[in-house]
């Protein structure tokens, strides 16, 4: 991504979000709340509104399946089923005593923003690029939210460990809970052992990571469409880290983690579509370790 674009995958995850929700089997997994946060989000930039103008076309309508299958088969559902996952580990957290919620590559993800004028005594931080938040603050952050707090990181050019030790809004003595949604896949292996180790660093007190990530294409054949890689190299987002899910568990124990809980496909559809016969996509699953 160039320093004065928002990311390309960011505005794609917010119009899948949209479309599903118009879909008639699958709208109840979306709020109300969602859906005008990601239209506001959209009508922020000039591409996001042509995202939107999409979204009105039949033609658009009717080509999305086929574009999931050439790139991501069942991609749009996952997106929503994914934030709806979270959301909900989030939300049971805060009431288990958690009182600080920092999201990394928060994107254009709303949680943040919805859930701090719902439970003001929790501090939230969302840490992202600049060229992001610009466009979030004017969409979604107007009115002055004390507890919701935007740093801007350049993941490729700072230290994320020492510009949020140095935030004067960060408190390391608060039980925390840290989100990366769809950001650990493309950093490789090292940086993602480095994240995990500065995160334990940061917090004196009881801390918890939510985080996806994806499996080996290999291990999912079906998920992935023919058209993907060229995809993402035109892009420039290529995939570095990957995991088995049975192999996650030893990989947080030499990081002195421990598993807590993995929500993969299956989960998803037990949880959220009984009796629902819909293509999934299988290659990334949450993982949740403190």
């Amino acid at each position: 991504m160039r320093d004065d674009r928002v990311s390309s995958t960011a505005l794609t995850v917010l119009q899948g979000i949209l479309y599903t929700s118009e879909r008639e089997k699958f709208k109840h997994l979306v709020s109300k709340e969602i859906i005008e946060a990601c239209r506001a989000i959209l009508l922020s930039t000039d591409e996001g509104k042509k995202r939107l103008k999409q979204l009105d076309s039949r033609v658009f309508k009717a080509f999305v399946p086929i574009i999931e299958k050439l790139m991501l088969p069942g991609i749009t559902l996952h997106y929503v089923l994914r934030k709806k996952a979270i959301e909900e580990y989030v939300r049971d957290s805060i009431s288990k005593g958690f009182t600080q919620v920092v999201s990394l590559g928060a994107g254009f993800d709303s949680l943040a923003y919805r859930l701090s004028k719902e439970f003001d005594s929790v501090n939230f931080i969302e840490i992202d690029h600049s060229a992001t938040q610009i466009h979030k603050r004017e969409a979604l952050v107007k009115e002055e939210l004390s507890n919701l707090n935007l740093l801007s990181v350049d993941f490729a050019k700072e230290n994320l460990k020492d510009k949020l030790k140095n935030f004067e809004n960060f408190d390391k003595d608060r039980e925390t809970i840290f989100i990366s949604e769809g950001v650990l896949m493309y950093l490789p292996r090292e940086s993602v052992e480095e994240l995990f180790n500065s995160l334990k660093e940061l917090v004196d007190s009881k801390m918890e990571f939510i985080f996806t990530f994806i499996e080996p294409m290999r291990e999912n054949r079906d998920s992935y469409g023919i058209l993907l890689n060229l995809y993402l190299k035109f892009k420039s987002e290529n995939l570095f880290w990957s995991i088995k899910k049975d192999e996650l568990s030893p990989f947080l124990k030499n990081l002195n983690y421990e598993m807590v809980e993995l929500i993969d496909t299956d989960k998803f559809k037990e949880r959220y579509l009984k009796n629902i016969d819909v293509t999934m996509h299988r290659g990334e699953v949450i993982a949740i370790a403190k």
